[in-house]
């Protein structure tokens, strides 16, 4: 999740972003940085959210994150996912990461993911990558990234 917000943080530095948490709760806002900062920093754990004049907002937990949906934007396809490790891990959130990946692959229509109590997100899935898949509306449309360890009930 942290590879993709530094490069959403980029991409989409003035549009409004839904941020999906595992409690059911949503926060919502503009990308503002990952703390603490830069935003290279490899240890960050929040995202800060501004408003539209870029105040600082609340700060989520990385490690709460269900998804994040880019309102109102298409998906960009410069943005780059980090690619599983080697060796591939194991035990029960592996088998779990990759039945995800599998029950959602690139190209399937209708599909629906809840997490927290609500559904996050809902259209054809654009990209099925390690621990993240990648959720479109009409014309690549309203992308949600959502961490696929967080994903609670499947649907197509």
């Amino acid at each position: 999740m942290r590879n993709v917000l530094r490069q959403l943080i980029s991409l989409y530095p003035s549009d409004n972003v839904v941020v999906a948490m595992e409690s059911g709760n949503n926060a919502s806002g503009r990308l503002g940085s990952l703390l603490p900062g830069p935003n290279s920093n490899p240890n960050a754990g929040l995202l800060q959210l501004t408003n539209a004049q870029g105040v600082a907002q609340e700060a989520v937990s990385l490690c709460r994150i269900a998804s994040v949906r880019i309102t109102s934007a298409k998906y960009n396809n410069t943005i780059t996912y980090l690619a599983a490790p080697t060796p591939a891990p194991t035990g029960c959130g592996a088998d779990c990461e990759a039945a995800v990946r599998a029950y959602l692959p690139v190209g399937t229509a209708g599909a629906s993911i809840n997490a927290g109590g609500q559904t996050v997100a809902q259209g054809t899935v654009l990209r099925s990558e390690f621990g993240m898949t990648v959720i479109v509306g009409n014309n690549n449309s309203d992308p949600t990234f959502v961490s696929n360890c967080k994903a609670e009930i499947l649907d197509k």
